[in-house]
């Protein structure tokens, strides 16, 4: 490869790739008068527009190459498959509080922790050594543990923590039954035919619905997932909400975390949140004076006709991802009624992944939205879908649904415009 005239072997060139890339983002921060990172506790956070995170992946995918070819297959297999006993290690932190056990400020001896914790020392200081080698708390002397700026996340952030703790428990376990409940049903995906029903013995809502504890932190880890990577900016940039008059029925919102967010940036909109009654009760909680009045709850399923009508428009976020087709069709087919008692454009926004063909966009990015697809598959036995897919069920729900306008194909979450033809 030759830079600047010179020839340079593959890895130097990818080197100086990287330090160039190093360089960009120093420059980025500094133009946003944002200090470098570090390690500590207290260390800024990033920037999460676009511009940084094209920054990041890229360089990313640089860092990752040169330690793919230094390394060589032999090292790349050895860490990978021991991935699972890292994330066993951050399940133990998780169930036992590590998080929480660290003091914010300062530190705490292991005999302490273990202490408060109620586990052993021995596997106390087992556990935390192993994580602290990713970069996940410190021992800046023997035998005493404090915070960095990664386990520090945690520590400050419910929703961020609870994001990690289920995607560690009950996800991770389920996931572990993937290869078996494929060989077991090859030709069947559904809440049924999956890895999570298999190792569970309940589908996933019925599970949350079963063990209110588990489903309240289930609903803290949605919200915690939209700090990680769906952030609240695409959709609103992706549409004109001032345009829209009335009521919008966040169909399936969860806790109602969007509705809410939404309706702090535009005030004169209404939200209706329908879900299950444990994702609501979780949802009445985040509730401010800023937008009481304006967020109500309603238990509704998704699969039963809307009762709504005459509102203002109907959206449906990350919803279709979590069901295989034949109830993504029932879903659509229930929002009809709603849009039939509505005004003639009133719009359907569907806010989901949509899904890009492969090799069209970065590989770290395809590899987020594939890894969500694989989530997907494992909790759900349903898919994240491509514009076509999503196009294919709109008409089988009713021939006369229409898509008039498409945004963030192949970006952490797109967004559909569909209207009902009348």
């Amino acid at each position: 490869m030759q830079i600047n005239g010179i020839t340079k072997s593959g890895l130097l060139a990818l080197a100086d790739d990287i330090a160039a890339k190093t360089k960009h983002i120093v420059e980025t921060l500094k133009a946003n008068e944002l200090p470098e990172p570090t390690f500590a506790a207290d260390s800024h956070n990033l920037p999460p527009d676009p511009e940084y995170t094209e920054l990041y992946s890229s360089l990313k995918a640089s860092l990752e190459d040169l330690q793919h070819l230094v390394g060589g297959p032999r090292r790349f297999w050895r860490a990978f498959c021991v991935e699972g006993y890292d994330l066993a290690a951050v399940q133990v932190a998780l169930d036992f509080e590590f998080f929480k056990l660290v003091p914010p400020e300062g530190e705490i001896a292991l005999p302490d922790l273990a202490n408060k914790a109620g586990l052993d020392l021995d596997r106390t200081s087992r556990t935390i050594r192993l994580i602290i080698t990713h970069g996940i708390f410190q021992e800046s002397k023997p035998g005493f543990v404090s915070h960095n700026s990664t386990s520090y996340a945690l520590y400050k952030d419910e929703e961020l923590r609870c994001t990690v703790h289920y995607s560690l428990d009950e996800m991770l376990k389920a996931a572990s039954l993937t290869g078996d409940t494929l060989r077991e049903f090859p030709f069947e995906a559904d809440n049924i035919h999956c890895a999570f029903n298999k190792h569970h013995n309940v589908p996933i809502f019925d599970y949350y619905t079963r063990y209110p504890e588990r489903g309240g932190r289930f609903a803290k880890a949605m919200a915690g997932a939209t700090k990680m990577d769906r952030h609240i900016d695409e959709l609103r940039d992706s549409y004109d909400w001032a345009k829209l008059q009335g009521t919008v029925v966040d169909v399936g919102g969860g806790s109602g975390h969007i509705s809410i967010a939404l309706a702090r940036l535009f005030p004169d909109l209404k939200f209706v949140v329908q879900d299950r009654a444990h994702m609501l009760a979780e949802g009445s909680k985040l509730l401010g004076g800023d937008v009481e009045g304006r967020v109500s709850f309603m238990q509704h399923s998704f699969f039963e006709p809307q009762p709504l009508t005459g509102v203002g428009a109907f959206l449906m976020r990350q919803c279709t991802h979590n069901w295989c087709d034949r109830d993504v069709v029932t879903m659509f087919k229930s929002i009809v009624p709603g849009l039939e008692g509505s005004k003639q454009d009133t719009p359907f926004l569907i806010n989901d992944i949509i899904m890009p063909e492969p090799g069209t966009i970065s590989r770290l990015a395809e590899r987020e939205l594939r890894q969500i697809d694989m989530i997907m598959l494992v909790s759900f036995g349903a898919k994240q879908r491509t514009k076509s897919e999503f196009e294919a069920l709109l008409k089988k729900a009713d021939p006369r649904y229409r898509i008039h306008s498409v945004w963030g194909e192949g970006k952490p979450l797109g967004l559909l415009e569909v209207r009902l033809e009348k």
